[in-house]
């Protein structure tokens, strides 16, 4: 069978891109002190790499401590991580990887494919219960969906171990951004040993075993999770930070004054009446990424009254998104009328019919919609409004039930601590809630895939055949200018039926100590690798 051979070599350049690693600047002194402190946003619930979803707080800290077969630069382009080079097929469907020599656990045991082979089968099991194993049929790895459906074994997933150092994956079908899921933690190897030793206590700083930049040496519940350099990592004499501590502050406030006092060197987010301040004052210290990604109130659909699409409309088209982040937000971030943002490159997202109308001609519409659905002064729409605790959060919370008065809505606050809210969210245990869709890779499906039936992202509950049909549609082509015209036509069902009220395209800021360089120009995943950044002298 033909392949392509695609080498470290030609990565680079292909690119332009340099190799992983903590590039110091003409003219930087580093610093004698290499300590990182950032906020985490919340306590994360595991660091199992094969159990943490993007954008939860294990995140940040599993792609420090764990490496995929590739990962990506400051500029977001996807480049060699454990693998040094790779092979496809020319049908696409045959993906071979081999990996770099002389790779080691952090406890000096020798990396092997067949590591990769115990993590991925690991993950798919629908016997670990793992709610990232979507991956895998998102991937198209050969016999994922039969493995999840129960119908086979996981031992027949698409990917087996040619040698010690040769993984060969077989997926259904060719798959454009399979490269770009490679850096997803689901993907991630594991030292099977310790697994199979420890069970589910495997990750706790005694027992654990990394492959990536740091190693777990301390994990203070509610408080921070400590890890530090591991010496046996591939490129560790390219890595400057020595230590990283992640603080579970879900307080943007909080985060702010430590920062001030020095405690902190980069936070989860700002707090938004200060953006504006910093911005006039000290606007060195903003860093800014837009994600693949956008901020949403999730309706339950399955419950009244959120089961009539034109209660969700009504709510949707009441909502003066730029209000929203010009005077609320206020970070930069895009007024979001459907799902998909334009950061994904060549795609043109459908656009609901009402984001046209004057914002008078909106409301209009929406109290006409509601009072066809029963509501009226007499019989005011009444329901509790879910978010997870951070004074952004209620501050979005309170600027829409104050846009929904004039339509007679009564609404109910309820703020929930992380854990609580997450599994509300997913046993359908809410009204409307705050929520959010991020892709891993730059396709409208990354996204869109979430509201198909049977997706296990699918926390609304929203299910129509015709929108899973032109997803599958869509999937099965492999001209891109066709595939993205059916994205779009699936995207337009989504805007009709109005599962969501898309509320604006994520622009993650953060303040970030002006001694701490290296963060990403680009990264679209949001991946901020401590192990790139370094700090200079004042």
């Amino acid at each position: 069978m033909q392949k392509s051979l695609i080498s470290c070599a030609v990565v680079l350049a292909l690119t332009s891109c340099a190799v992983t690693a903590a590039v110091v600047e003409d003219g930087d002194v580093l610093a004698q002190e290499q300590h990182l402190v950032r906020g985490n946003g919340a306590e994360p619930s595991t660091l199992d790499p094969s159990f943490v979803n993007s954008g939860m707080p294990g995140d940040i800290i599993v792609n420090d401590m764990f490496e995929g077969l590739l990962v990506e630069n400051s500029q977001g382009e996807v480049i060699p991580g454990q693998a040094i080079k790779w092979q496809t097929s020319d049908d696409g469907k045959e993906i071979t990887f081999t990996l770099r020599n002389d790779l080691q656990w952090s406890n000096g045991e020798p990396i092997l494919a067949s590591d990769f082979v115990f993590g991925w089968q690991r993950a798919v099991d629908p016997k670990t219960g793992n709610n990232t194993s979507h991956y895998f049929i998102t991937a198209n790895v050969l016999n994922a969906k039969e493995i999840l459906s129960g119908e086979k074994p996981s031992s027949e997933l698409g990917i087996k171990a040619l040698n010690d150092k040769v993984i060969q994956i077989n997926l259904e079908k060719p798959t454009p951004y399979f490269l770009s899921l490679m850096s997803i933690k689901t993907f991630f190897p594991l030292p099977q040993k310790v697994v199979e030793k420890y069970g589910d206590k495997w990750t706790r700083p005694e027992n654990i075993v990394t492959n990536g930049a740091y190693i777990l040496t301390k994990w203070v519940p509610n408080e921070y999770v400590e890890v530090v350099r591991n010496d046996k990592y591939w490129n560790d004499n390219k890595t400057i930070i020595n230590k990283v501590t992640y603080l579970g502050l879900s307080s943007q406030s909080a985060e702010l004054t430590r920062f001030q006092s020095g405690e902190i060197d980069m936070t989860n987010r700002v707090q938004l009446e200060y953006y504006q301040k910093l911005m006039k004052e000290n606007p060195e210290l903003i860093k800014a990424q837009p994600l693949l990604g956008t901020y949403l109130y999730s309706f339950n659909t399955k419950q009244k009254p959120f089961n009539d699409v034109r209660v969700r409309k009504a709510l949707s088209m009441a909502v003066n998104r730029d209000i929203l982040v010009e005077k609320v937000t206020a970070q930069g971030e895009p007024a979001a009328y459907s799902l998909v943002p334009s950061t994904i490159p060549n795609y043109e997202s459908s656009l609901p019919e009402f984001s046209s109308l004057s914002q008078k001609a909106r409301m209009e519409d929406a109290m006409q919609l509601l009072a066809q659905a029963g509501f009226d002064k007499q019989n005011p729409l009444q329901f509790t409004l879910t978010y997870n605790t951070s004074e952004n959060h209620k501050k979005i919370a309170l600027a829409l039930a104050s846009m929904w008065k004039p339509l007679g809505v009564k609404v109910e606050l309820q703020n929930m601590e992380w854990q609580s809210y997450v599994a509300s969210k997913g046993t359908g245990d809410y009204q409307v809630a705050r929520s959010w869709a991020f892709a891993d890779y730059p396709e409208p499906s990354g996204l869109l895939d979430a509201f198909t039936c049977d997706h296990i992202s699918n926390e609304s509950g929203y299910c129509d055949p015709k929108f899973d049909e032109l997803m599958i549609k869509a999937g099965n082509e492999p001209e891109k200018g066709k595939r993205y015209q059916l994205y779009q036509e699936a995207e337009k069902r989504l805007n009709q039926a109005e599962p969501f009220i898309p509320l604006h395209h994520y622009m993650h800021t953060r303040i970030v100590r002006e001694t701490l360089k290296g963060f990403p120009a680009n990264n679209s995943k949001g991946n901020i690798y401590a192990k790139d950044m370094y700090f200079i002298e004042k």
